[in-house]
């Protein structure tokens, strides 16, 4: 099988009655999931994530909003070379070791809220339009 065949199963098999392909609350167990590269013209969700392992939200370029709030991550999370259009969130995340939020272009407001980092914070080049609210 290949993915674009996969995609299609999907698809047909996990729409639901407003329209979104919904797979989520899958578990995966003990794996590493690699879910990069996704061309997605609608909506992306990725909300309400548990990792024991690292996370990573690099390398994503999206026209509307970002929501990466809300996170459990027993590692480390990397949210790095981000370039939003609209609003990026990212409060109430909790990581157990570092968060690294660099070379992020955010074109309205960023939000950064009620994070809790047990380790290191790192966050530089941020290029903001508008305001940043911690």
């Amino acid at each position: 099988m290949t993915k674009e065949e996969l995609v299609q199963i999907i698809k047909d098999n996990f729409t639901n009655e407003l329209g979104f392909v919904d797979i989520s609350k899958l578990d995966f167990g003990n794996a590493t999931i690699d879910i990069s590269h996704m061309k997605v013209d609608g909506n992306l969700l990725q909300g309400n994530q548990k990792v024991t392992g690292d996370l990573y939200q690099s390398n994503q370029e999206v026209e509307g909003n970002l929501y990466q709030g809300g996170q459990v991550v027993g590692l480390d999370v990397f949210q790095d070379n981000q370039k939003v259009e609209g609003d990026l969130y990212q409060g109430g995340q909790v990581v157990g070791e570092d968060l690294i939020q660099r070379n992020q272009t955010v074109g309205q407001d960023l939000f950064q809220s009620g994070q809790k980092v047990d380790r290191n914070l790192y966050e530089s080049q941020q290029e903001v339009g508008g305001k940043i609210i911690n």
